[in-house]
């Protein structure tokens, strides 16, 4: 199983062309699907990260229990969509934490969205 990094955020932010032109500033992005990209750090030989758009009634459920008893809660309660991002080798990302933290920064920039880490179960705002 992956770990995911999960940026929530009101749909009507932002999608996933939006996410694709911010993160190809910097990343190499590949569109693979509908809802999905795959995004690495240009010339080198690091972690390939899938990031996803989730949207839908089940991302809002989610998102209240994961801010319930955080005081982000109320900014929670808007939002409807998600970016996870994949990540398969988290030892491995994590090493090279460039690419991950690159695509973090610029999903919660753009979104000014709520990122939780399934790997330390902390939820942060946008700065």
């Amino acid at each position: 199983m992956s770990d995911v990094c999960m940026v929530f955020f009101a749909s009507a932010r932002c999608n996933l062309e939006h996410a694709q032109a911010a993160l190809a500033r910097s990343l190499t992005v590949q569109r693979t699907g509908p809802s999905s990209l795959d995004v690495a750090w240009p010339n080198t030989n690091g972690p390939t990260l899938r990031v996803s758009l989730v949207a839908g009634p089940h991302v809002r459920a989610e998102g209240h229990q994961i801010a319930a008893q955080t005081p982000h809660a109320p900014a929670m309660a808007a939002c409807d969509a998600r970016f996870e991002i994949h990540i398969d080798d988290l030892a491995g990302a994590l090493d090279e934490m460039n690419t991950l933290m690159e695509i973090q920064m610029t999903l919660q920039d753009l979104t000014t969205g709520l990122m939780f880490n399934t790997w330390t179960g902390k939820l942060t705002a946008a700065s």
